[in-house]
């Protein structure tokens, strides 16, 4: 007999608490849209204190809860593709500033996309962008460029693209690629580096870190034939441009 209250005892403890902590959840949950100013003047205060270099070029957006989180996106005012988050959870507040924004991550891949895009848009090829370098590691005129979006002055990316030819000679090379390369040009895309992927019939070649000089005509002609004939040249060890075959 003693067991079983002890038995039915402890089961009412049980469902107490569990009621309890369960009508907690619920309350704060309702609750929680109604302390966003609280949080916010807690999110300024902070950016305040950590970021105050950067405080008057930001703006706090729409602070969301869920999850028991509150949460909201920093933008630069210059430009809202450059942001980072920030988060209140169990009294800590915690961002993802250092990637997202002084690194210039939500910046930079904003830029790769749209750039991936034009090519597509305008020139109906597939191509991959992408930025060798952290948004603070490029001077201070590269860093306007990029929050302004001025495309047509950014050259500091790279360039991944994708030709074909029937066979892998240095004339079928280098034709397809001086009708990609004023394609490009004509659309204000002025890469950096270049990969180049080259598909034919029975093999592939890749070649890599190619530049805007190694990319003009007097010396890719002199590269690509040295290549097609394995040649380790000067001019590929100097400029150190790599290259891999695959046979299908």
């Amino acid at each position: 007999m003693k067991q079983d209250k002890k038995l039915i005892l402890g089961m009412a403890l049980l469902f107490l608490i569990t009621f309890v902590s369960f009508g907690t959840i619920v309350v704060t949950e309702k609750l929680a849209p109604f302390f966003t100013d609280k949080i916010k003047t807690k999110f300024e205060t902070y950016i305040e204190k950590n970021y105050k270099d950067d405080k008057n070029n930001l703006t706090i957006g729409k602070i969301t809860y869920k999850n028991q989180q509150y949460k909201a996106k920093i933008s630069n005012k210059k430009n809202k593709n450059w942001y980072f988050y920030i988060t209140y959870q169990n009294k800590k507040i915690k961002d993802t500033y250092k990637e997202d924004y002084l690194e210039g991550k939500t910046l930079l891949t904003s830029i790769e996309r749209k750039i991936e895009k034009k090519v597509k848009d305008e020139l109906n090829q597939k191509v991959t962008i992408t930025f060798p370098l952290t948004l603070n590691k490029y001077t201070n005129q590269i860093k306007e460029n990029l929050i302004s979006n001025n495309l047509k002055e950014i050259k500091t990316y790279d360039i991944t693209l994708t030709i074909t030819t029937p066979t892998l000679t240095t004339e079928n090379i280098n034709k397809e690629l001086e009708k990609r390369i004023q394609e490009l040009y004509q659309i204000d895309i002025y890469p950096n580096h270049y990969t180049i992927k080259i598909n034919s019939k029975d093999e592939k070649l890749t070649i890599t870190n190619l530049t805007e000089k190694t990319m003009k005509k007097e010396y890719r002609t002199q590269i690509i034939n040295d290549i097609i004939n394995n040649t380790n040249s000067n001019i590929i060890k100097e400029n150190n441009i790599t290259y891999n075959y695959v046979y299908k």
